[in-house]
């Protein structure tokens, strides 16, 4: 289970979103800190974000909520910001663990370049990486 946080991570946004718009939706819920729009990913699914509200009890309201914008169904999971979210699915299986480079951001950089969206989580136990797939 993943860790209940301040952070949310925003998935299949439509794809010309801005932060403006993200910020006017998911104040109902609660004062929003900063939102981050992620650079699309692939040619299909919509566009991603992070969204960080003041308190944790708002980003619970927002992400126990179903949240639409437009005609898109938004998907939500909670984030800590430079990990990368369990919602998040579709990295490159061939790299290992070990190859996989991390930045603060939140990306994961693969043999290609930034590897964007929902990849699955990475958990430290006693200096070691393990992969988990939460849900």
């Amino acid at each position: 289970m993943v860790r209940e946080t301040r952070h949310l991570w925003v998935g299949n946004l439509p794809e010309n979103v801005r932060e403006e718009k993200i910020i006017e939706h998911f104040k109902r819920y609660g004062r929003v800190e900063s939102v981050k729009v992620l650079p699309k990913r692939g040619s299909e699914g919509g566009v991603a974000a992070f969204v960080d509200f003041v308190d944790i009890k708002s980003a619970q309201k927002a992400h126990n909520s179903i949240n639409k914008m437009g005609d898109r169904d938004l998907r939500t999971d909670y984030n800590e910001p430079g990990t990368i979210p369990s919602a998040a699915r579709g990295l490159d299986d061939s790299l290992s663990i070990a190859t996989r480079g991390r930045d603060v951001s939140g990306f994961t950089r693969g043999v290609g370049g930034p590897v964007y969206g929902p990849p699955v989580s990475l958990h430290s136990r006693e200096g070691r990486f393990e992969r988990r797939l939460d849900g």
